[in-house]
């Protein structure tokens, strides 16, 4: 059966990606996300409060991308960024994992500053989501079963396959594997540049849950 446009759009997620967005930006955004009634929006901390104050009231959620796109700041302190876009608003958390730390031999290490975080946020906010990013793109079949395993051992409310400024695969089967570890008991989400609905419909019968984007373009005029 066919999706209607609708549904789809409640599956996306709009991402402000862009080095230099503005306020202004941040709130042009969060107004298409509104009028399309998407999922979420996904904004960097600094931004938090300025969409918490748009999105306020309306079937739109927030969450805070934390740490992107490289995943780089220590534990502690993306711990700390956590909590303070709770604070500010965010109804959910998106954190990018420490990869070099993973790919340097400490196989640990995503598992833990996961659970780290999930723990401060979580006393923030009882209701509040947490995501761990980690980057399909880059990593072989059998190290991205790792990931997805110490994604899930962290006990996290859902993967997601890229910061959305990292390499993308051309296919599905990221997300069909991903899936295929996490089963069905944690969200997938799908970051892809995507430019048609046709698209993201293809993403979510490959197992995601959510599809993150930068495009605005492809929601059209709302139904």
């Amino acid at each position: 059966m066919a999706r209607r446009t609708g549904d789809i759009a409640k599956s996306i997620e709009l991402m402000l990606l862009r080095p230099r967005a503005t306020a202004a930006d941040c709130v042009a955004l969060c107004d298409v996300a509104v009028l399309h009634h998407v999922a979420a929006v996904c904004v960097p901390p600094t931004h938090v409060e300025a969409a918490a104050q748009r999105l306020r009231g309306t079937d739109v959620k927030l969450v805070a991308l934390i740490s992107h796109p490289f995943g780089g700041d220590r534990p502690e302190i993306k711990a700390r960024a956590c909590v303070r876009a709770v604070r500010d608003g965010a109804q959910e958390v998106e954190i990018a994992t420490d990869l070099a730390q993973f790919a340097g031999g400490d196989p640990n290490h995503v598992r833990d500053e996961l659970r780290l975080c999930a723990q401060a946020a979580r006393e923030a906010d009882t209701e509040v989501l947490i995501r761990g990013v980690i980057d399909t793109g880059v990593f072989d079949d059998r190290t991205l079963r790792l990931l997805a395993r110490a994604v899930a051992a962290a006990e996290v409310d859902m993967l997601v396959t890229s910061s959305g400024l990292s390499p993308e695969p051309n296919d599905l089967l990221d997300v069909e594997l991903m899936r295929e570890e996490v089963g069905a008991g944690m969200g997938v989400k799908a970051v892809r540049g995507v430019r048609s609905l046709e698209e993201v419909s293809a993403l979510l019968m490959a197992g995601a849950s959510r599809v993150g984007t930068a495009s605005v373009d492809l929601l059209g005029a709302p139904d």
